[in-house]
């Protein structure tokens, strides 16, 4: 079941035009940037898009000349998912997924995030998650006491996903029509 949610909402994602994408990103990006939970952030944990995922890159980059500190996932080499500190600066790498990540001189180099911004391939109203399947963020989800946001194209979400006792819900979904969640 979940698999076959996988692979139809992602080939709905890879369908996406490149513009509708952008727009939808820079609605999505607005809309966070209102948020108070970002607003009273000290340090915000994005990502970088992958497979026409929603692009933060402007909002990572609005957080940084707010002078606010950001974070994007790396893959550590224990098979675990950190926290590493973004700057304009950074100079990024392919991880073994193909996903941008800053190059770190050593794992050590941990951010803290008061929120983390969550990729998805489906959400339901529940705030629960289905990802790629490989479990990292669900990992740090578990160990972390950060705000968890899911970000998702509105056409991500779907009416209900059962969650698995090792998945870790949202607290809040933001898409470029609305915010789900009690924040």
């Amino acid at each position: 079941m979940k698999h076959d949610l996988r692979q139809e909402m992602l080939t709905k994602r890879l369908l996406i035009e490149s513009r509708d994408a952008e727009v939808m990103s820079g609605q999505i990006t607005h809309t966070l940037l209102e948020l108070d939970c970002i607003k009273d952030a000290e340090c915000v944990m994005a990502y970088y898009s992958h497979k026409n995922e929603p692009n933060l890159l402007a909002f990572m980059h609005a957080l940084l000349d707010m002078g606010k500190k950001v974070a994007l996932p790396y893959v550590a080499g224990n098979d675990n998912l950190i926290a590493v500190e973004y700057t304009f600066d950074s100079v990024m790498k392919s991880n073994i997924y193909g996903i941008a990540e800053p190059i770190i001189q050593n794992e050590s180099e941990q951010a803290e995030p008061d929120v983390v911004l969550v990729p998805g391939i489906a959400f339901d109203t529940a705030l629960n998650r289905i990802g790629y399947g490989v479990g990292y963020f669900d990992r740090f989800l578990k160990e972390t006491r950060a705000l968890k946001i899911g970000i998702c194209y509105d056409m991500q979400i779907v009416p209900h996903i059962k969650a698995e006792p090792y998945d870790v819900a949202m607290d809040m979904l933001v898409t470029e029509r609305r915010v789900i969640g009690p924040y």
